[in-house]
Formats: C-alpha cells, sequence, structure tokens
C-alpha cells in the first residue's frame, strides 16, 4: 500500500478484512484456510486472533497499514513453524510440563492486567474483539511452543560444539561489521526529580491532606488536585483490586487502612499518595487516591545525562565496564551480572537501541544516550564468554532451522494468499 493509514489496536481485523467494524463490536472475518500443514489448518480468524494479542501485548499503539500486513505474515509464519514444531516435538518424543505451561499463562496473564488495570483490561478485549479465554489459550499455545523449543535446543546443544579456534575466527569476521546476533550490556541510570522538586511536592500533598483531614470532601479535591489523569476525573476512584496491582509501597498502606480512613501522604515511584479506603470485599479493596508527581524536568535530565557522561568518560579511561554496572546501573537485575542484558537479534533490539547499535563495533561502549527509562550506556559484549554464546546460539538457529526444514519436506505444507 502506498499511502500510511494508521489505525487503532481495535481496527486490526477491520484492515485486513477491508470494512470497518463499531467499536464493541467483535469483527465478522471472512473466514478461509490460510496455510494447511499435514492434516492441520491454519484459518484466517486464527491468525487475526492471534495478531490482536501480539498488538495488544505490545501495548495500545497506532500502527501502520504495512506495520500490520507485515505482522499478519510475521503471526502466520510464526504459526506453521509452530505445527512444524509440534510434528516433530512428536516425533522425537519431546514432552513439556502441563504445570509449568500453566504457570508461565497465568503469570503473564495478571502482568496483561496489570498493565492496562482490571476495568480498562476488559474494555480493551471487548474493543480488541478477545474474550480472557481466548487470551489465555493463545498464552498457553504459545508457552507451549517456547518450552518445546527450549527442549529441542536444549537437544540440539549437545551436537553443537565452539572452539578456540572458532571463536577467533568469528571475532576477525565481524571486526568490522555486525553479526546477527550481539551480546548486549548496558548501563542504565534513572532521570529523578531532584530534591528541592521532592520536597515541593511532598509540601502539596500535605497541603491537600490537612484539608481533608479539615472536612472538605476528598473526591472534590482528587477532581481540582490529583495528577493521575485516569483516576481524577472520577473522584481518584481506583476501583476494587487486590494484592498484586499496584506497586509495593502503595499496597502495604492501602490494605493497612479501614473503610473510611485516609492515609498521609506515601511516596512511591510516581510521586506522592494520599490514600482512602472506600470499602472492602473479600481479599479487595476499593481505593481512592489523590497523586502529587513528581516528574523530572529537563535541568534534572541534564544533569544526569553530565553524570552519565561522567561515567562513560571514566570507562574509556580504562575503568571496568562490568564494575561501574555494578555500581551505578538503575536496572538491578542486569547491573547484577555487570549489565549484561543477553544476545539479541539486531531486529529484535529496541528501536533506541538499534539506532546507536548501528554505528558500532564489537567491544565498543556507546555515548549516553536517553529512552524513556533514563540515560544508557551500551556496550557490544567481545569478550571469549559472550562470543561463544553468541556463536552457540547462531549455530543451534541454524541446526533448529534445518531440523524444522527437514519435517517440513516430510509433511505437506501450503502457506496460502495471506490477506488476499
Amino acid at each position: 500500500m502506498g499511502s500510511v493509514v494508521l489505525l487503532r489496536v481495535i481496527w486490526v481485523g477491520a484492515l485486513i478484512v477491508g470494512t470497518c467494524t463499531p467499536v464493541g463490536a467483535k469483527p465478522q472475518l471472512a473466514d478461509r484456510i490460510v496455510a494447511v500443514v499435514d492434516d492441520e489448518i491454519v484459518l484466517y480468524s486464527e491468525v487475526v486472533t492471534h495478531l490482536r494479542l501480539a498488538v495488544m501485548q505490545q501495548g495500545s499503539r497506532d500502527l501502520e497499514s504495512d506495520e500490520i500486513e507485515a505482522l499478519f505474515q510475521t503471526v502466520l509464519k510464526g504459526m506453521v513453524d509452530e505445527k512444524l514444531l509440534l510434528a516433530r516435538a512428536e516425533e522425537d518424543s519431546i514432552e513439556v510440563d502441563d504445570e509449568r505451561v500453566e504457570e508461565a499463562m497465568r503469570a503473564e496473564f495478571r502482568g496483561l492486567k496489570a498493565q492496562y488495570g482490571e476495568e480498562q483490561f476488559a474494555q480493551q478485549l471487548q474493543q480488541d474483539g478477545l474474550t480472557e479465554r481466548e487470551i489465555r489459550e493463545q498464552l498457553r499455545q504459545k508457552y507451549r511452543k517456547d518450552f518445546l523449543r527450549q527442549a529441542m535446543y536444549g537437544q540440539l546443544a549437545q551436537k553443537v560444539t565452539v572452539s578456540y579456534k572458532d571463536v577467533e575466527a568469528f571475532r576477525k569476521e565481524y571486526r568490522e561489521q555486525l553479526p546477527s546476533l550481539l551480546g548486549i550490556s548496558h548501563i542504565l541510570i534513572e532521570i529523578k526529580p531532584s530534591e528541592d522538586r521532592q520536597a515541593r511536592a511532598l509540601k502539596r500533598a500535605v497541603a491537600l491532606w490537612e484539608r481533608i483531614q479539615s472536612g472538605e470532601d476528598f473526591a472534590e479535591l482528587a477532581r481540582q488536585y490529583s495528577e493521575d489523569p485516569g483516576s481524577a476525573p472520577g473522584g481518584g476512584d481506583l476501583g476494587f483490586f487486590a494484592r498484586g496491582g499496584f506497586v509495593p509501597e502503595f499496597e502495604e498502606k492501602a490494605f493497612a487502612l479501614k473503610p473510611g480512613e485516609v492515609s498521609e501522604p506515601v511516596k512511591t515511584e510516581f510521586g506522592y499518595h494520599i490514600i482512602r479506603v472506600d470499602a472492602v470485599r473479600g481479599d479487595q479493596i476499593q481505593v481512592r487516591h489523590i497523586l502529587i508527581a513528581m516528574k523530572p524536568d529537563e535541568v534534572d535530565a541534564q544533569a544526569v545525562y553530565q553524570s552519565t557522561l561522567e561515567l562513560y568518560e571514566r570507562i574509556q579511561a580504562g575503568e571496568d565496564f562490568a564494575e561501574l554496572a555494578k555500581q551505578h546501573s538503575a536496572d538491578q537485575g542486569s547491573a547484577e551480572l555487570g549489565g549484561r542484558l543477553g544476545a539479541f537479534l539486531v531486529e529484535n533490539l529496541p528501536v533506541a537501541f538499534k539506532g546507536v547499535v548501528g554505528g558500532m563495533k564489537l567491544g565498543e561502549v556507546s555515548p549516553p544516550f536517553r529512552t524513556e527509562f533514563g540515560w544508557h550506556l551500551l556496550k557490544l559484549n567481545d569478550d571469549r564468554e559472550s562470543l561463544e554464546d553468541i556463536l552457540k546460539q547462531l549455530r543451534m538457529q541454524k541446526l533448529f532451522r534445518e531440523v524444522l526444514d527437514e519435517t517440513r519436506k516430510k509433511l505437506y505444507v501450503d502457506i496460502r494468499a495471506g490477506e488476499g
């Protein structure tokens, strides 16, 4: 398509079908067979349902028509590969633990709900023409496939060996260019509001708390002053939720309150909250809050940039990247590993990372660059352990593809027109 059309997630099915479906109504797809693998079929509607989940997992955002078309083809190819994988797993007597699949599915499902919020999650499902049952089943299939793939990779790993000579040849081959798989480390320095800004936010929150103690209406003050755009119009109402739905500091205080009680200002990563519990229902509580946000400004951002730049200069002067990551990175998971994030295909990197690595070589550290999370320093790992791991993964991917291609030759596979 030559023209660029921006579409919301709720129009994914409509775009592919070529007709528009009213918001809230489940799109009626002109169903047809889009692929056949041996004695199993892949329906057009199945691909679209998987497509909606894929977009939903990325977060509700505008997509261009060519992005949706490319994603459709990717999802279709993945579904065909999944059937080939299942066939090969059956042939090789590879099984996965059903309970492990269920645990992973439930964890991601809870994560999706937390990402959107209970009420918005339900609305998003309705808009996207999905049900909770469909989401659960798709996640179940996804994790079954992932665990089968891991099990097969485990078998293939026994067939893959990498020698010192292999690693050095790999290093030489990619001295002036990047391989498709990169070992990446980073240091993240968060942009936080200054102490003065935090003090002013606390002062505003305390003033509102005192007005509530004097008898002013909580909901009305929330409408006027809360900086949570999602709940402020409703008087700060967050609805009912159980433990696990909000950040720990907020939950700890909220679940300690009795109906009608109001907390003193509580600090979280988002700012200062004044919390009121309206009701208790089983293991859930109904909560209102007033948020006074602590948003860093450009002055704060530039101050953090200077700190990050100093770390970059120290690394350039010879200090160890891994040690500085352990000491300073705000990404605790990777900081403990010296900043290591693992190996990534270049096309799967976040957009900001992808733009940075394009001009780098193995072993280099990038100057500071900014994302929504803060300022980063990124390193393309070239130590022996990283290169050996990359080389192993590349060889296993090649072997895995060969196994699937071998399985494809044994079965009848017909991928038909994708979107017609």
